[in-house]
């Protein structure tokens, strides 16, 4: 059973049904077994087990994977400085992978905000295993107005 995630009751409820959202509607998530274990003002928090197909010859998470699992980390973080009907999305991101996550393993995704300005969001990932850094990340995301269905790709005037 999973355990319950820690939610910081100062957060809107709109934030958190938007990062639950982040990890339960994107199959991509979805199928790497994302968890969310906290999220707070300026922080998100993810667990994931490794294997089945994360993981490849060697025994160990393909970074890859670990790339694309630490923007949610990070994206849900900012979620949390976000105001109604705006989005972000990554404009940059710089990773290094310090060591590997091995099969089995509990990883822990933590994404934090930086700063976050009028148009862009500045954010670090990492990812640890057993209290030990495998993967780090900084990322930064270009805030936008959401673009409503139907818009073409425009924001709402």
């Amino acid at each position: 059973m999973a355990a319950v995630p820690h939610i910081d009751a100062a957060l809107e409820a709109w934030k958190i049904t938007q990062a639950r959202q982040l990890i339960e509607t994107v199959s991509f998530h979805r199928w790497a077994g994302l968890r969310l274990q906290e999220l707070a003002p300026g922080l998100c928090r993810l667990g994931f087990q490794a294997g089945g197909d994360l993981i490849v010859i060697g025994g160990y998470v393909h970074g890859g994977i670990l790339n694309g699992l630490l923007e949610p980390a990070a994206y849900g973080a900012l979620i949390t400085a976000l105001q109604p009907g705006e989005h972000a999305v990554t404009v940059d991101i710089h990773v290094q992978h310090l060591r590997s996550v091995p099969a089995a393993a509990e990883a822990v995704l933590t994404g934090r905000m930086i700063r976050r300005g009028k148009a862009l969001g500045f954010l670090e990932a990492d990812c640890h295993v057993d209290g030990q850094l495998c993967t780090q990340a900084r990322i930064t995301k270009a805030i936008s107005a959401a673009n409503p269905p139907g818009s073409g790709g425009k924001a709402a005037a």
